[in-house]
């Protein structure tokens, strides 16, 4: 029996250097899947890009770090954007969890107008929704929804988290990331989920072509080395050789 294999490219609508690259990798590689900053400067031509790729899964990349939001959240934002200090207003227990879940709600609906259908799944950027506090609203707005979501289960397992039925994939890595990008990375992923009998792994990936706005990244050119690895003939044919089908969250 063949595992199933979620290669998932997140920041989809980040900038149109990321958005073909994403396209790039599912056209010609072993991306099957991506998750859309629906505040991105550049969702829209996302969007119109996965109308021409319809076997691409895209799910929601919930965002609560970057930009703006799309609803007031005065409770998080400085001079009305959204930063990184959520982690210490987490650490404080001073996160403003209704403007959270009713941003949660904005960027869903939002994403249904952009997008013309509803997400295949909901992940964030940064992870935050693996935040413990954050954690609860999102599973259960999943579990509402009845939409698939990403689960990390090392924080989960750490914190003690429940996600009541929501579908998720057994395994989940972040791995394939940094200065070291190649196959034997990405392979070695897979082979550590085999070890552990995961049955279906979600590898988070970032695929990019480097444009002004992916270049402001801190995580900038490994974007470029991560496209080059997730388009080679030889990791598609490894990936078949280990006993992996590739699919989306439909199939969860």
């Amino acid at each position: 029996m063949e595992n199933l294999l979620i290669v998932n490219a997140d920041d989809f609508g980040l900038s149109k250097g990321q958005n073909y690259g994403i396209i790039e990798a599912c056209r010609h590689g072993v991306v099957t899947s991506t998750t859309a900053l629906i505040n991105g400067d550049a969702i829209d031509h996302a969007a119109l890009l996965s109308r021409e790729v319809p076997e691409l899964g895209v799910g929601m990349h919930f965002v609560l770090t970057l930009g703006m939001p799309l609803s007031p959240m005065p409770g998080l934002t400085r001079e009305g954007h959204l930063g990184k200090w959520i982690w210490e207003m987490a650490e404080q227990d001073a996160l403003p969890l209704d403007e959270i879940a009713r941003e949660l709600d904005c960027q869903f609906n939002r994403f249904v107008d952009v997008f013309g259908r509803e997400p295949t799944h909901i992940d964030s950027h940064h992870h935050v929704h693996m935040i413990p506090a954050i954690f609860p609203i999102v599973a259960e707005f999943a579990r509402r929804k009845g939409v698939a979501m990403r689960v990390d289960r090392e924080v989960q397992a750490l914190h003690g988290l429940s996600f009541f039925s929501v579908p998720t994939t057994e395994g989940f890595s972040s791995a394939f990331y940094g200065e070291e990008i190649g196959d034997a990375l990405f392979l070695q992923v897979l082979d550590d989920s085999a070890a552990r009998g995961e049955t279906s792994l979600e590898v988070m990936a970032h695929p990019a072509f480097v444009d002004n706005i992916v270049r402001k990244s801190a995580y900038c050119w490994p974007r470029l080395a991560e496209l080059d690895v997730l388009t080679s003939a030889s990791l598609k044919y490894a990936i078949a050789e280990r006993g992996y089908r590739l699919g989306t969250f439909s199939d969860v």
